[in-house]
């Protein structure tokens, strides 16, 4: 446990996160944990004509485009 302890300190040193407390560890593994597990759930294989165009025009002010 304090060598996973140690790896997850040393990843959030990485992220610029120094002199974290015991509590904001525990937090920093939970927002790991939880990060993890969303990309987990995006799918990888669609093709790239499946993905929708968006769009986006500005209006002038005052007035459309």
């Amino acid at each position: 446990m304090t060598e996973d302890r140690d790896v997850l300190r040393q990843e959030a040193e990485r992220f610029g996160l120094t002199n974290l407390s015991e509590q904001h560890m525990a937090q920093f593994a939970k927002a790991k944990a939880a990060a993890t597990r969303f990309v987990g759930n995006i799918p990888r294989d669609f093709p790239l004509h499946v993905e929708p165009a968006h769009v986006f025009r500005a209006s002038t002010e005052g007035g459309d485009v």
